[in-house]
């Protein structure tokens, strides 16, 4: 409503200020039910913000034009922010809200392919939560968020242990084979000097029986 002062004074009119008005609101009806608090169609909206406005007005009309008589932040803002220097401020509740059906509640008139239908809800109007309480829900929600995310690291970390557990558990085994084929190379080795040895001995043998046949008389 800051950033559009218009829309918030109901100051946009003819053909192309119905139109940016409805795409404002639209937007506006999007944003505050993203926030924690009640969650209304924009028509329900458009005539809070009026029933809003009209009350703010008639609190300080009614002690004389003394906004310090305003006790809520929120009507005060209003106050300061659209309605200290409204010329309009005669206007009452019933015309601004016939202004508002005239120019903004006409729906039929929205472009469907841009907008998505408002659901049509049964609640009775309640107040505007003060931006504290806002804040403070929005910070609770952000706790949360990062308790889960803590969670979610702690997990992390245990399956991250529990995988370098079996890594070197792995490691080990991978040690214990290397050894044993260390082990079994040496036997085959062992047992190729031994075949060596028993052919050589096999060679003298032989050679040994040649010779005693070779001396023998005929």
């Amino acid at each position: 409503m800051e950033k559009h002062p218009a829309l918030a004074l109901g100051q946009l009119r003819g053909l192309e200020g119905r139109d940016e008005s409805k795409k404002l609101w639209f937007q506006l009806t999007r944003i505050v039910n993203n926030i924690t608090g009640p969650i209304r169609p924009m028509k329900s909206w458009i005539k809070y913000w009026a029933d809003k406005k009209s009350t703010v007005r008639s609190k300080v009309q009614s002690v004389g034009g003394d906004p310090n008589s305003l006790c809520s932040n929120v009507e005060k803002k209003i106050w300061d922010l659209f309605l200290a220097n409204d010329v309009s401020k005669s206007r009452n509740v019933k015309q601004e809200s016939h202004f508002i059906d005239e120019t903004v509640l006409n729906e039929d008139s929205i472009d469907e392919a841009n907008m998505e239908p408002e659901p049509v809800l049964d609640f009775e109007v309640e107040p505007v939560a003060d931006p504290e309480e806002r804040q403070i829900a929005i910070m609770d929600k952000l706790v949360k968020a990062m308790s889960s995310q803590a969670s979610a690291l702690a997990q992390l970390g245990h399956a991250s242990l529990v995988s370098s557990q079996a890594m070197e558990r792995l490691a080990d085994a991978s040690h214990l084979q290397a050894r044993a084929l260390d082990r079994l190379a040496s036997t085959f080795e062992s047992i190729g000097a031994a075949t060596h040895q028993v052919g050589t001995a096999l060679l003298d043998i032989d050679a040994t029986v040649k010779r005693c046949y070779a001396t023998s008389p005929t």
